[in-house]
């Protein structure tokens, strides 16, 4: 213990010696600092007046943002609906095209008929002559 009280006192004695200054010039310098400071701060009427600026700022920013994103949905609401036409127009014509593919057997059948009368009217004339 004796050793450590020797180190303390040695620690003192070093602090005294390098010390830059006395304490109430310390704390006349940092008094002084500390009006410095103050001084360069701005009033609270400034920093109300600034926070209204921001709040406008930011108000003008959000009317403008909601605008858009109104017209943005106004359009692809119409898109919705211009593309919901046109699905509804092409299930349409493939229905058709459906119907009309279903049909053509029998119209080819009838078709093969009519032509196979008249090539056995063309036949029985021709052996007629």
């Amino acid at each position: 213990m004796g050793r450590f009280l020797n180190g303390v006192m040695v620690g003192i004695g070093i602090g005294l010696l390098v010390a830059p200054m006395r304490g109430e010039e310390m704390q006349r310098l940092v008094r002084q600092r500390y009006e410095q400071l103050r001084s360069n701060l701005p009033e609270k009427e400034q920093l109300q007046q600034a926070g209204q600026q921001v709040a406008a700022g930011l108000s003008q920013t959000a009317n403008t943002l909601k605008g858009a994103a109104q017209q943005a949905a106004t359009r692809v609401q119409g898109t919705g609906s211009a593309l919901s036409d046109l699905a509804q127009q092409s299930a349409q014509k493939v229905k058709q095209t459906g119907q009309d593919l279903s049909a053509l057997p029998g119209r080819l059948r009838n078709q093969e008929s009519r032509a196979g009368k008249q090539l056995r009217r063309l036949l029985t004339k021709g052996r007629k002559k």
